[in-house]
């Protein structure tokens, strides 16, 4: 059995990563950035370590990740958020030390950008929304209302539904042009996947619908259903195959019911919440990634379970006090239902602090996060990717260069 160190492990589908390897009788060790992080006080953990920043403090950081390597005899690394892009850049300081199942930095960079994402779509053949950078918008081309947003973002942060010119021009001339774009603005029914790719190979995609979110306006997944979409598994299998895809890959879509399309809006390549859903559907994740790095020939292709799923339970209890503060009532209807062969991936009786961590975590941000920038921001510090740190590769500009995201 191979001893396994999870990065950010505030993340739940983190969480679930060290409890679903720790049944399969591998020694799991937890690091993040930040003590109130629901892995760390997991019982299934050999020991935990607090990290430096993994963008800021990014050298300090792989060395930190390379001594617990050497001193704990550490066979495999997954990175649980955006830590995926640092140990990326780094990963030839990790030959013969450790193993991680990763594409190379640059196309995790160029996924990594929503605009480059539009055009790949474009290049295969894949639904995407109409998309330009702010500083190549005219208004000619386009209708009202439209969607601004940052080209490099997650979880909806930056996102803002603009009603005019005058509303654009507001808030166009307090950002960067070069950094934002606008989009045509759909529906907001929301297909999601997660799955494991080697090689160019998809061996599993999880197709999963959001219920509901927390913040409610848009944010993390907190009650998650896998659904059949065969459109989606192709599109996702196509952009694997084209960049010579390994390791997770995450993505977000958009489906327009009055002309039955599903828009790709973002690639995410690192773990997702879809990590739980694939499990309670009959896809463990966290096994296959160990397996590909020690026995790929072991690993066969997987099919989903459909209309089952995974809920988190303290994210749940936000988004009900949330509507029932709103006054929107309506929308607790069926609430409190839970479907047949659902999980909760934060809950587990024989594992109980995380679920308090993780709970602390939501207060903390819900109360505290707004003066410190914003909820979900506040919930992030110290584990996301800033580019700014890390100089762009001739790799990345190859890519952009060929698919026009230049």
């Amino acid at each position: 059995m191979a001893k396994v160190l999870v990065t950010t492990a505030r993340m739940m589908y983190s969480l679930d990563t060290i409890r679903i390897l720790h049944r399969a009788g591998h020694e799991v060790y937890a690091a993040d950035s930040v003590r109130m992080s629901a892995g760390l006080y997991s019982r299934y953990v050999k020991k935990h370590f607090i990290h430096p920043k993994v963008s800021e403090e990014s050298e300090k950081f792989i060395d930190f990740l390379l001594k617990i390597v050497d001193d704990y005899k550490i066979d495999i690394i997954i990175p649980g958020f955006e830590d995926t892009f640092v140990l990326a850049y780094y990963l030839d300081r990790f030959k013969g030390k450790a193993k991680l199942l990763l594409s190379d930095y640059s196309v995790l960079t160029f996924l990594h950008d929503k605009y480059s994402v539009s055009k790949l779509a474009r290049a295969l053949d894949i639904p995407s929304p109409k998309t330009v950078l702010l500083r190549d918008f005219e208004q000619n081309d386009w209708s009202f209302p439209v969607i601004i947003k940052p080209r490099r973002n997650r979880g909806a942060i930056g996102i803002k539904v603009i009603e005019s010119v005058k509303s654009l021009k507001e808030i166009g001339s307090t950002v960067n042009a070069d950094e934002y774009m606008i989009q045509q603005l759909l529906p907001k029914t929301q297909f999601c996947t997660t799955g494991m790719a080697y090689n160019g190979k998809l061996l599993s995609n999880v197709v999963y619908k959001n219920i509901r979110e927390y913040p409610e306006e848009g944010g993390f997944g907190t009650y998650r259903l896998t659904c059949h979409v065969p459109e989606i598994d192709e599109y996702v299998k196509r952009i694997v195959e084209e960049l010579n895809y390994t390791g997770y890959i995450c993505t977000d879509f958009l489906y327009d019911e009055s002309s039955n399309t599903y828009y790709l809006t973002d690639v995410n390549p690192r773990m997702s919440p879809g990590v739980y859903v694939g499990y309670a559907a009959g896809v463990n994740f966290p096994k296959m990634y160990v397996n590909l790095l020690e026995d790929p020939e072991s690993v066969k292709t997987v099919k989903p379970k459909i209309g089952v799923g995974s809920y988190t339970s303290p994210l749940e209890f936000g988004w009900f006090l949330a509507v029932l503060f709103k006054g929107k009532f309506k929308k607790l209807k069926g609430f409190f239902k839970r479907d047949k062969g659902m999980l909760d991936d934060v809950w587990d009786i024989r594992d109980p602090i995380p679920f308090f961590a993780i709970f602390g975590s939501m207060l903390f941000s819900a109360v505290i996060g707004p003066l410190m920038g914003g909820q979900q921001e506040s919930y992030y510090l110290g584990c996301l990717y800033d580019r700014k740190y890390f100089p762009d590769s001739v790799a990345l500009e190859e890519l952009r260069k060929k698919y026009k995201a230049v």
